[in-house]
């Protein structure tokens, strides 16, 4: 018993503390593993966002299909997502006939990967920018206001904002935003002609409303959008697993401030690109007036709706699929979709007139295709023959270049043919007809 008691009081044995050293030694092993682990993560963070944007958009080339079926006309979408232009964005375009239809939501489908999370047309809907020059009179004559007046054509503001949509308008909250852009076939099919041989094969504006009524770049410029006639036409010059219906969209228009090229490089308006506090407030105050969400901040970029069509100029002597280059045939550009996902910053001109250009480039874009397939199609090669330069396909012949500048238009050389050969289609989709009965491309 009194050994027992003894044991009992015993001294618990003192536990010898970590010196310094093996302190330092282990916060210096915890380093090393999180140096080791953070790449990773940082990969495979990127690797899930690639993977959500190449979810959704199959799910678009689902909802598609699913349209053309229901379609008197077999058309794929009823237009560009484009307000002025095609007409009000919750009637008109792919993005209302998804979201109208339930098919899929596309403001809540976004490219996890951009940087730019609303749409031009968003914005021009809410009022946040100037649609000036875009007006499609055709499309909005018989249009109606929220207090049941018609609109006036000539007065912008019953276009746009709460006093075409109302005050109880739930745009935001139901969708009708997007930061893919469509391609000219899907929107607008193979454009309108004015010669058989020549520019004028190629022209995009071939609209016949001299009075401006239809716009350029407007529906009537095309046999659009494109339809399951196109696509069993006997004279169709492509599959429907080459013809592109839309991918990531480039940041808008044109900013060249220190030198940068934030998106298209087009060298459109400056004014649209990134939004200042009055265009983001203005944005806001549409997109909820109870002011609890506020999707747009002070120098959010807003992305592009739809590429320029047949504005690319092959290299003369150079052999494609679309002929060869004679100094005047043209090819779609894919200028307005970005291959962002995994691209790092490069520099694509180091002499533009404000310094060094630099875009994102090496990267891949996710592309859904009329057969409803989706597929990553990589930025490879391109200007000056780099290893990638931030476009797919054809490109800025002088990166940066303002527009009326040498070098402003889109060429396509052998080293921007490569990338996207064979994968995707950039020529007329039917041969054009001529006199006689005959065809000619």
């Amino acid at each position: 018993m009194c050994n027992h008691m003894l044991m009992s009081h015993r001294a618990p044995a003192l536990r010898r503390a970590f010196t310094l050293v093996e302190l330092l030694v282990t916060i210096a092993i915890i380093g090393i593993l999180v140096g080791l682990l953070l790449p990773n993560l940082a990969a495979v963070q990127a690797t899930a966002k690639a993977s959500a944007a190449l979810s959704h958009i199959q799910a678009f080339g689902k909802g598609f299909l699913d349209h053309a079926a229901l379609d008197k006309e077999g058309r794929l979408s009823t237009g560009a997502f484009d307000h002025y232009r095609d007409g009000d964005i919750t009637k008109v375009g792919w993005v209302a006939d998804l979201v109208n239809t339930k098919f899929t939501n596309p403001g809540k489908s976004l490219d996890p990967v951009s940087r730019g999370k609303i749409s031009e047309e968003f914005a021009f809907a809410a009022g946040a920018l100037d649609g000036h020059g875009k007006l499609n009179e055709i499309r909005w004559t018989s249009a109606i206001k929220a207090d049941g007046t018609a609109v006036d054509p000539a007065n912008e503001d019953d276009l746009h904002g709460t006093t075409y949509f109302g005050t109880s308008q739930t745009l935001w909250d139901s969708g009708y935003n997007t930061n893919f852009a469509t391609t000219w076939h899907f929107s607008r099919g193979d454009n309108n002609i004015t010669a058989t041989s020549g520019a004028g094969a190629y022209a995009v504006d071939a609209s016949q409303q001299a009075d401006g009524g239809d716009p350029e770049g407007g529906p009537l410029d095309g046999d659009g959008p494109l339809s399951t006639a196109h696509l069993s036409d006997p004279s169709s010059l492509s599959s429907a697993d080459k013809i592109a219906l839309l991918g990531p969209a480039q940041v808008g228009n044109h900013d060249q401030d220190h030198g940068e090229d934030h998106g298209g490089g087009h060298g459109h308006s400056e004014q649209d690109v990134i939004l200042d506090a009055d265009k983001a407030t203005t944005l806001n105050a549409f997109a909820d007036a109870t002011g609890r969400k506020r999707p747009a901040k002070f120098g959010d970029p807003l992305v592009e709706g739809m590429t320029d069509g047949p504005v690319a100029t092959i290299n003369t002597g150079l052999a494609t699929p679309w002929g060869t280059g004679d100094g005047t045939r043209k090819i779609h550009t894919l200028a307005d979709i970005t291959p962002i996902h995994k691209a790092k910053r490069g520099i694509v001109n180091p002499n533009a007139d404000n310094g060094p250009l630099f875009r994102m480039v090496g990267g891949s874009a996710p592309i859904v295709f009329a057969d409803g397939h989706a597929a990553r199609i990589s930025d490879t090669g391109g200007f000056a023959g780099s290893r990638g330069d931030g476009w797919l396909g054809p490109f800025q012949g002088e990166p940066g270049a303002h527009e009326g500048e040498p070098g402003h238009e889109f060429v396509l050389d052998a080293s921007a043919l490569d990338e996207i050969r064979d994968q995707v289609w950039l020529g007329r989709l039917r041969a054009i007809l001529v006199a006689g009965g005959g065809t000619a491309e």
